[in-house]
């Protein structure tokens, strides 16, 4: 049922003219009786009394003006409360990211834009890598933060704000730690430890198909935390392969980070659904990240 029938409805049993009610709501006589009739055919009954060119209520009519007031009452509160939500809502980003986002420029970046903005409220919360486009995809975030990959991102938007580099990190101890950069071969000799989710980048990084075969028989363990990882290496339980700028090297020399003997580059940055509609916040972030990147070209 079209609610402004109820609105045409209750100004005509206030008036009692059509013509009245035709000029209060800017629109023909010939409407007012159509959206009256219409009214009538959908409750299946009466609601005016019409005689010699004046109109009354009928008494189906007096119970539906009652009901059609607290109808109209709840109507408006209803857009009231949704215009209120809308304008709250507005102001509000949810960002994901992955785990120790706080070694990456994006979280600097992030952190000036809130100084800027302080009336955008700002929901920030690191999940798992693997979880991350699932959680646009089912609206828990407007925009995450992490890995790039070009055949599983061109549903997104992409801000590229980072680049980090797969490492080797062993004991200090280890006899290959006196090499500058740790060769293919040498790795795959060893039992290796990974960081949960960052097993796709890893993997991406060796081309062959015997190498990617070769180093997943080498894992011996994969993990969702990094300080656990850490200290299986500091335990000798093996040596970790990780990006870069998630490790901290905080441990009084025990631990050092080594080259790979191979292209291990990856991009990091700020991705959202490819959208026609964006929020205020979500627009202003966006908008403030591309000009800092593109100062930056500059």
């Amino acid at each position: 049922m079209d609610i402004h029938k109820f609105k045409v409805f209750l100004d005509l049993a206030e008036t009692g003219n059509y013509s009245e009610t035709a000029d209060r709501l800017y629109t023909t006589q010939g409407n007012i009786s159509k959206q009256i009739l219409s009214l009538e055919k959908e409750l299946k009954t009466q609601l005016f009394k019409r005689e010699h060119r004046h109109i009354s209520l009928t008494e189906s009519g007096r119970i539906t003006e009652m009901y059609a007031k607290k109808i109209m009452h709840e109507f408006d509160a209803l857009q009231q409360t949704l215009v209120q939500h809308d304008s709250e809502s507005d102001n509000v980003l949810t960002i994901h990211t992955m785990p120790t986002f706080s070694n990456y420029r994006g979280f600097s970046l992030m952190s000036d834009f809130h100084k800027r903005h302080p009336e955008i409220t700002l929901h920030f919360s690191e999940t798992k890598d693997s979880l991350l486009i699932q959680s646009l995809e089912d609206n828990q975030a407007d925009i995450i933060f992490g890995h790039y990959t070009p055949a599983v991102n061109g549903k997104l938007e992409t801000l590229l704000t980072d680049q980090d580099n797969l490492v080797c990190v062993l004991p200090a101890n280890h006899p290959l730690s006196a090499n500058r950069v740790i060769s293919l071969d040498d790795l795959m000799k060893e039992e290796l430890l990974l960081l949960e989710g960052e097993e796709t980048i890893i993997f991406n990084k060796f081309g062959a198909v015997g190498e990617k075969k070769q180093l997943a028989s080498a894992v011996a363990y994969q993990g969702e935390r990094i300080d656990i990882i850490l200290n299986m290496v500091l335990n000798g339980m093996g040596i970790a392969l990780m990006m870069e700028k998630r490790v901290d090297m905080t441990n009084d020399g025990q631990i050092v980070k080594r080259k790979i003997a191979t292209n291990t580059t990856s991009d990091f940055g700020f991705m959202r659904l490819k959208q026609v509609h964006e929020s205020k916040a979500n627009g202003l972030f966006w908008k403030y990240i591309t000009q800092v990147l593109n100062h930056d070209i500059i």
